[in-house]
């Protein structure tokens, strides 16, 4: 019995215990096409394990710079493409912070497309630490259609 409600006692435990963490994240850029023209896609991502016991959708974040400045809050994505993070499972978290589109070089030229990329790369790059505050929990197993419950 006393084995039984230790084994409970952890397994609530472990999504707090879980949250709170700060942990490194950053900006991934990763460029495309639109039928316009190059299009420049600005990710956050950060690497997670998931120690709640539920598969997790998603994960809620607060983001920092180096200097351990507050800069916001987003929701991370955690499908993949086996679906969301398992519980145990280590996996990325990501979100689209930004895009530059083809629509934007075709307006006013290569030259400011490219200064706009970098210049918004700068200030993106300058996070440094993401930590989780919150799960968005998987309703139902991989290969069926995903609902999500709140944390």
């Amino acid at each position: 019995m006393m084995r039984i409600l230790l084994t409970g006692l952890i397994l609530m435990m472990a999504p707090v215990l879980h949250a709170g963490e700060q942990r490194p994240c950053s900006i991934m850029l990763k460029f495309g096409h639109d039928k316009f023209g190059p299009v420049a896609l600005y990710n956050l991502t950060l690497q997670t394990t998931n120690r709640t016991g539920r598969d997790v959708s998603a994960v809620s974040a607060l983001f920092f710079n180096g200097d351990g400045q507050l800069l916001g809050n987003t929701e991370l994505s955690c499908i993949g493409s086996n679906g969301p993070l398992g519980a145990g499972s280590t996996g990325e978290c990501s979100k689209l912070m930004q895009t530059i589109d083809g629509k934007m070089m075709e307006k006013f030229g290569t030259e400011t497309w490219t200064a706009v990329v970098n210049t918004q790369l700068d200030q993106l790059n300058s996070i440094r630490q993401c930590e989780v505050i919150g799960f968005r929990y998987s309703e139902k197993r991989k290969g069926d259609k995903i609902t999500n419950s709140g944390n």
